[in-house]
């Protein structure tokens, strides 16, 4: 009964501890310049810093923690709806 319970406080605090919890998951993905050559200005979620930070894209390709203005990266995963 006593591992059962353990087990049960161990599942909790690894779920609340999760990264990015209650957040959309595009914001627990990594800066991604892409393999296009330009240097536009984007914003991107750091779960390291809880915040929106700069980032240079390329243009083409990446992944969706990719924000033109950083108002949309701050509505979508520092101040997301719910």
């Amino acid at each position: 009964m006593e591992g059962r319970r353990f087990a049960a406080v161990l599942i909790l605090t690894i779920c609340m501890l999760a990264p990015g919890t209650g957040r959309p998951s595009v914001c627990n993905k990594p800066a991604d310049k892409g393999p296009c050559k330009g240097s536009e200005k984007r914003f991107y979620f750091s779960t390291y810093h809880n915040e929106c930070r700069t980032f240079k894209y390329g243009g083409c390709e990446g992944n969706g923690n990719n924000f033109i203005h950083v108002y949309n990266c701050r509505r979508t995963c520092v101040y997301p709806p719910g």
